[in-house]
């Protein structure tokens, strides 16, 4: 038996992970939108505790999981996720910090948000030092140009990035433009710093698409097309 197999088994004794979930159940039954049931979201809710008491971040989790505050974290985590629709450990993160969890929303979750509201592709991209970039208007998509197969791109510095949702064929949502110095402002602000310093790209297509989300319809039902 590893030493994260011991760990993991010694929190599940100490906080059983599927009766405290299950008393959840009413919780998550009323605010889950209608494609996702709660015994469904329930099994997903006790996976992803299992995997994380299993990981690499097993001991921040133990503190989490055998505190009373920190229980109370996750379980609103839990309630944040549920009534989003998304799916924890895929589209919402639970981050270990402190002996609590911030929920994280992933940018694939806030892409999928506003997908669900009318079906609605969502373009997110970054640009880096040596691109070729302009803005065209406040509703139309920006040129990007990019030597995208070159290896040595993805070395070159980030500038900024850009977000918009394809409304229609002729019809664009507003861009969404951030620089380099505004998702500085928002690492600073945010508590989870480690996650910006592993993920740098995805936090930052993650912000992006937030950003747009203030912008554009989004649903955590799906909506009828």
């Amino acid at each position: 038996m590893t030493e994260q197999e011991t760990v993991s088994g010694a929190v599940a004794r100490q906080v059983p992970l599927e009766p405290v979930l299950e008393q959840m159940r009413p919780e998550f039954a009323k605010l889950l939108p209608s494609h996702l049931g709660p015994e469904r979201y329930e099994r997903w809710c006790v996976t992803f505790l299992k995997g994380a008491l299993g990981g690499q971040q097993a001991d921040a989790w133990r503190k989490v999981l055998t505190s009373p505050a920190g229980q109370l974290s996750v379980m609103q985590a839990f309630l944040d996720c549920g009534s989003l629709g998304l799916e924890p450990g895929r589209t919402y993160h639970l981050v270990p910090f402190g002996g609590q969890v911030t929920g994280i929303t992933d940018y694939k979750g806030e892409i999928e948000l506003i997908y669900r509201a009318g079906r609605t592709p969502v373009v997110a991209q970054l640009v880096r030092e040596e691109d070729r970039f302009a803005m065209l208007g406040a509703n139309v998509p920006p040129r990007h140009e990019a030597d995208w197969f070159n290896p040595r791109r993805g070395e070159t510095a980030i500038v900024g990035g850009y977000a918009y949702a394809q409304l229609g064929a002729d019809c664009c949502s507003l861009v969404v433009l951030m620089s380099e110095a505004d998702f500085a402002k928002h690492r600073a602000k945010a508590k989870t710093k480690n996650m910006w310093d592993e993920w740098p790209e995805p936090m930052r297509l993650k912000t992006l698409v937030h950003q747009l989300r203030k912008w554009v319809p989004w649903s955590a039902e799906w909506v009828p097309s």
